[in-house]
């Protein structure tokens, strides 16, 4: 009966485990493609800005 008893808490806690560890992974791919979204953004804005600083550039020498 111990031993039954035993083997069941032994199952819950490796139950247990397994679901925190495939949560874990979850939020790790989560934080991943949040990464990469940043990243994504940063280009963005850079390339805006980029175009930006050459329409600058461009009216400037227009009117000289």
């Amino acid at each position: 009966m111990m031993n039954i008893l035993k083997e069941s808490n032994t199952k819950k806690i490796d139950k247990k485990r397994r679901t925190n560890e495939f949560l874990s992974q979850l939020r790790g791919e989560e934080d991943e493609h949040e990464e990469f979204i940043d990243e994504v953004s940063a280009i963005r804005q850079a390339t805006r800005e980029s175009i930006q600083s050459q329409h600058e550039w461009h009216r400037r020498e227009e009117f000289r």
